[in-house]
């Protein structure tokens, strides 16, 4: 028998702004910074490339905000 999906936590519109602040200042701290740089320096403007290794980076960087508001790590 499958178990019920987790609920997602729900955020006020004053919330999310505070959340996509911090998303945003996480991108700025100097090891996120060169993470992302080295990433974009290998995918050398190649879309597909940008897809497969800058998108998890921004990925996990987003993710390792959002976990403390509530969210798991399963990309949904």
């Amino acid at each position: 028998m499958a178990s019920a999906p987790a609920q997602q936590p729900t955020l006020t519109v004053e919330q999310a702004r505070v959340v996509l602040s911090e998303v945003i200042q996480a991108f700025s701290v100097p090891e996120n910074a060169a993470r992302m740089e080295e990433a974009r320096e290998s995918a050398c403007n190649d879309m597909g490339k940008m897809l497969q290794l800058v998108l998890p980076v921004a990925t996990q960087i987003q993710q390792e905000v959002i976990k403390a508001y509530g969210f798991n790590n399963e990309g949904e």
